[in-house]
């Protein structure tokens, strides 16, 4: 079964908004010079991300298969299908410490709904240790939202993934602009616009204290926010029909997905402008920094805590559709399983993985996942899920998508992907091979190695 055209695009996009647009760009937009850092992502987001975007697009829609027989194209034998396995590998880590979170947003959201008494008068930092710690209910809550993830992937792909896309991007869309404009109106004094519309270009060149560069950040971000690197991208491109027009629909998904980022970005950074104390990153800024925020909002502060985390809910469900995917497809392809028993298997094996992560979170937990590789922090806590999120949510993204430049050029070549792309009567003009030959070729691995490079310094 293939998507629409436009099940597609809201399925991709959908596929790569989710928390990096909403917690970790406005926590790096406020930190890394706010406009200034804005500008380098969205600089890096035309220059890398839409080249990457394409490249994805073009391989999965070749295949029509999936994310392992990608890489068996004509001529290539066995030696690249490891690549599609790396990506599935990624997708799969990924979404075990993803839908963890999903259950603490989950969470929030019963408890804005039935108890937001007690979540009003209980400080942030010690609700949020509490609902993390208590290993029953984050696994109850964990569960639910797998469960949900599952069954939607398990189901027709029209019935399933493109149908809540359908749903899901408009409704996402809906909820964050009604917070944009209901937050000022509700309580002027909770935002501070001047925090997002500042120019600090020194923030973002300037090495902190902790060795970390924001435009570093800005370029990893162009990445990380499209979800690159994870075969989720190419394999919903083997839904397509072979005839798309992948320069026209891909540059669309970069650009629905920066939207959405810059939006988050108006949304949240106005909101930590006034925050007296620590600004946490991560998770903690969603559950501890924004929940007292939308305290000081008195008896409205429940209905725009539930939008948000409504909001953040439905991007974390699309996101977590899309790293099932690749798995399925790839269990359908390559051994011959039905949609339906592949959908709800993995959905199982995502649950039994989270399974750890969670324990890890609780201070009761194991030692040994507490403080997993040494990540624990100096209050050993959550160490196991910082080694998924570093490793699996960023380090192994990196090398997925420079593999597929590898590919690229190693393999498929640069004339196999132009004469692809011109499947169905398109052209592929002569300023479009000049930005994609030079991006794939020096652009992205230059910009990938430094990634690295300075990951693994600071690990």
């Amino acid at each position: 079964m293939k998507f629409s055209k436009t099940g597609h695009v809201l399925a991709s996009a959908g596929a790569a908004i989710g928390v990096a647009n909403l917690v970790i760009f406005p926590y790096r937009v406020h930190f890394f010079g706010a406009g200034a850092y804005v500008l380098a992502f969205v600089g890096f987001t035309l220059l890398m991300g839409i080249p990457l975007m394409i490249l994805e697009n073009a391989l999965g829609k070749r295949s029509g298969k999936d994310a392992v027989d990608a890489f068996r194209g004509a001529g290539d034998g066995p030696g690249w299908a490891w690549i599609g396995w790396l990506g599935i590998l990624t997708a799969i880590m990924v979404a075990s410490f993803y839908l963890v979170l999903a259950g603490w947003t989950l969470d929030y959201t019963w408890q804005y709904l039935t108890d937001y008494a007690t979540l009003k008068s209980t400080p942030a930092g010690p609700a949020f240790g509490a609902a993390i710690s208590t290993t029953q209910r984050a696994l109850l809550f964990t569960g639910i939202f797998t469960a949900l993830a599952a069954f939607i992937s398990a189901s027709a792909l029209r019935n399933g993934v493109e149908r809540l896309s359908k749903f899901a991007m408009p409704l996402l869309g809906v909820l964050i602009l009604f917070l944009i404009i209901s937050l000022p109106l509700l309580q002027p004094a909770a935002v501070n616009y001047p925090n997002l519309f500042r120019f600090d270009w020194a923030a973002l060149f300037i090495p902190t204290a902790t060795g970390e560069i924001g435009v570093l950040h800005a370029l990893g971000q162009a990445f990380f926010s499209l979800g690159l690197g994870a075969a989720s991208m190419l394999t919903f491109a083997t839904h397509l029909d072979r005839q798309e027009n992948v320069l026209q629909n891909a540059p669309m998904i970069v650009h629905l997905d920066t939207v959405v980022a810059l939006l988050g970005a108006l949304l949240v950074v106005p909101l930590l402008g006034n925050i007296e104390g620590d600004i946490y990153n991560g998770p903690p800024l969603v559950f501890i920094n924004l929940v007292e925020v939308f305290k000081s909002y008195g008896d409205a502060g429940q209905l725009v805590g539930l939008s948000f985390f409504v909001l953040l809910g439905v991007a974390i469900m699309t996101s977590a559709v899309s790293l099932i995917e690749p798995a399925l497809r790839a269990l359908e392809g390559q051994w011959g399983w039905s949609r339906r028993t592949a959908g709800l298997c993995l959905g199982l094996l995502v649950f039994v993985l989270a399974i750890p992560v969670v324990l890890s979170c609780s201070p009761t937990g194991p030692t040994w996942l507490t403080n997993f590789a040494g990540m624990g922090g100096n209050d050993p806590s959550m160490g196991y899920f910082n080694f998924l999120l570093e490793w699996f949510g960023s380090i192994l993204l990196l090398v997925g998508t420079l593999l597929l430049c590898v590919y690229l050029l190693r393999r498929w070549h640069l004339s196999g992907l132009f004469a692809e792309l011109e499947i169905g009567g398109h052209t592929v003009s002569a300023s479009w091979r000049k930005r994609l030959t030079f991006a794939y070729k020096y652009i992205i691995p230059i910009g990938i190695s430094l990634l690295l490079i300075a990951k693994l310094l600071v690990l």
